[in-house]
């Protein structure tokens, strides 16, 4: 693991990131890559945007090979709702890009790709983290936790289908899947 600081923000990179880099290349598609990339940071940066615009001071930022976390300092905690925003804000501007339609269409495919699978319901993508804010703010934690152990376990069944059905080829995305099912069912 790579660490260092900027200002009062702790970096951490995991050697995954490194490795899920090395496993992109590997396609030679090098076109897709860049804007597979590009639109990570659009994403990230929209999270970056509403955290600013909100006075949410950023404690650290975690990146490894399946996302970015970046995580908020505890004197400054923003409101549930607040949380919201800034959770939603990555997606938003994906989805904002796909349905603009001044940037390459590639581009903005990529953008609505990641805009979905962001909003998947896996504690550690944003889907997840806003089924457990809008859980915290009903007062229902225990239901929104179950809702992510059910999502898993469908997704985990759909994923050994998907490699049954299209076999190697779907491996790359199912494994991803399998993934955060097994983290999500672990914790």
């Amino acid at each position: 693991m790579i660490s260092f600081r900027i200002f009062s923000t702790d970096f951490r990179i995991s050697f995954s990131f490194f490795m899920f880099t090395a496993l992109v290349f590997m396609t030679n598609n090098y076109h897709s890559i860049v804007m597979f990339f590009m639109a990570c940071a659009v994403h990230e940066a929209g999270h970056l945007v509403i955290m600013c615009v909100l006075r949410a001071e950023i404690k650290s930022v975690f990146i490894s090979g399946l996302g970015i976390r970046i995580v908020q300092s505890r004197e400054n905690l923003v409101s549930n709702y607040r949380n919201l925003a800034i959770l939603s804000g990555g997606a938003s501007v994906n989805l904002l890009i796909f349905l603009s339609g001044i940037f390459n269409r590639n581009f903005a495919d990529m953008n609505l790709m990641l805009c979905i699978f962001n909003l998947l319901p896996f504690r550690n993508l944003d889907g997840g983290s806003i089924i457990l804010c809008i859980g915290e703010l009903l007062n229902a934690e225990y239901i929104s936790e179950i809702v992510l152990k059910i999502f898993a376990v469908i997704m985990t069944a759909l994923s050994f289908l998907l490699i049954y059905i299209f076999g190697f080829s779907a491996f790359p995305i199912a494994a991803v899947i399998l993934y955060y099912c097994f983290s999500e069912i672990i914790l």
